[in-house]
């Protein structure tokens, strides 16, 4: 096991540098085509409830087209959230908070990574955000994630902090796993991801080029 940690680490050190470089024309236009990709997914225009996370302003690709098609759309939207004293190691259990509108979302400032933070309270209207894990809130169709790198069987190597699979394990033990789909950059496609018994197998990695499923044909 501890071989499969120093792989994940040596991996994850190379592609952070790899996505640092990329040229910001670059990063939009492949950001752009993976958005068209979706686009012409049935799996995705069909579904009512989306997780999406909200990119870093460098070195991801990035969400924010997504996530306002997705508002424009009527669909109901759920972006990750962590809490203050995750930073502290205090609680390390991710959110999925509800983006209500266009209003909301535009209105939402950013921290010092350079992300969006909707934070707990809406901006479009006054009110808390709904809680993906609160049993009133509809199921998750889908789950647009991030990661570091992804392989053709659809594993992820994250930041190695866990709080997707932490997340996953809670919600999935209470509520049916929704479809679980990475967003990549093409230099984010490796080879092989080494991964470990507590890590969750994506259903298919989004890229550019088009759609890897994990076994080949669509879970949708």
């Amino acid at each position: 096991m501890a071989s499969v940690f120093a792989r994940k680490a040596a991996l994850r050190k190379e592609m952070l540098r790899t996505l640092r470089q990329i040229p910001e024309e670059a990063l939009a236009t492949q950001s752009a085509a993976v958005a068209r990709v979706l686009a012409g997914q049935e799996w995705y225009t069909s579904a009512k409830t989306v997780g999406c996370y909200l990119s870093m302003a460098r070195g991801e690709l990035r969400t924010h087209d997504i996530v306002a098609d997705l508002l424009d759309k009527g669909k109901v939207v759920y972006t990750p959230y962590l809490p203050p004293s995750a930073a502290t190691g205090e609680d390390n259990l991710m959110h999925m908070y509800r983006l209500y509108s266009s209003e909301d979302h535009a209105g939402c400032p950013t921290d010092k990574w350079g992300i969006l933070d909707p934070g707990t309270k809406r901006y479009d209207v006054e009110g808390d955000r709904e809680d993906a894990m609160d049993p009133a809130a509809p199921g998750l169709d889908v789950i647009l994630v991030p990661g570091v790198a992804f392989d053709a069987n659809c594993n992820r190597l994250g930041r190695g902090k866990a709080f997707y699979d932490r997340f996953l394990a809670t919600y999935t033990a209470q509520r049916k796993r929704p479809l679980l789909m990475a967003l990549a950059l093409e230099p984010q496609l490796v080879d092989d991801v080494p991964v470990t018994p507590n890590d969750f197998t994506l259903d298919g990695v989004v890229s550019p080029g088009g759609v890897v499923w994990r076994d080949g044909k669509s879970k949708a």
